[in-house]
């Protein structure tokens, strides 16, 4: 299969990259800076598109028989806070233009903001929520779009080996202070992209508590 993954220079694409290429699969790898994409196997077309360049997503689809999508930001000074929303608005185009059916999309467990116990929690969410707010609009955005599409709700990613030390929750109450290693994140994501056992569905995958 010749997978797409967008963001694929981010620490969570990198891994995701590998995952799919242990799995036998081809990777298109769509980065705004492709040559800060790591990965050297041959099986790893790079191109550039950028959330903001509505084009060079849709281009950059071109032969994908899936498509994964790790998009977020990273400088949170960074003011435009319709980043998933856009990018994720040239992915459906692209998809449809060249007839491609299957997305699979990380989003965030903030992005069902869920209010805690404690003024810290509340507070980061309150900072946050702009930033929530729009990765909660795309997962409306691809999931009213008729395409196969998953949404995978990630909390604290951090560093560490694909153990396989995970569960799956689809209600929104998940507990206070998870995480999950981004190996395991992308050992997910490729694993649902051959099994497609959460096709339109938001599920959230969940780690080991910190």
């Amino acid at each position: 299969m010749n997978v797409a993954i967008v963001a694929a220079s981010g620490m969570t694409g990198t891994q995701t990259i590998e995952q799919a290429l242990a799995a036998g699969h081809n990777v298109i790898g769509l980065a705004r800076t492709p040559e800060n994409i790591v990965s050297d196997d041959p099986r790893v077309t790079k191109r550039r598109a950028d959330a903001f360049d509505e084009a060079s997503i849709i281009d950059g689809l071109e032969g994908a028989d899936a498509v994964i999508t790790s998009v977020g930001k990273r400088d949170l000074r960074d003011k435009r806070y319709n980043l998933s929303t856009a990018a994720h608005a040239a992915v459906l185009k692209g998809m449809q233009k060249h007839n491609i059916k299957r997305l699979i999309v990380v989003s965030s467990t903030g992005a069902a903001q869920i209010k805690r116990d404690g003024l810290r929690r509340n507070i980061y969410l309150f900072l946050r929520r702009k930033y929530y707010r729009d990765m909660y609009e795309m997962e409306l955005q691809v999931m009213g779009s008729g395409l196969d599409v998953t949404v995978v709700r990630a909390p604290y990613l951090v560093d560490g080996d694909a153990d396989g030390n995970y569960r799956i929750e689809e209600q929104e109450n998940y507990p206070v202070g998870i995480n999950i290693t981004r190996a395991n994140l992308a050992h997910f994501l490729i694993k649902e992209l051959d099994s497609n056992q959460w096709n339109k569905r938001v599920i959230a995958v969940i780690g080991n508590e910190s």
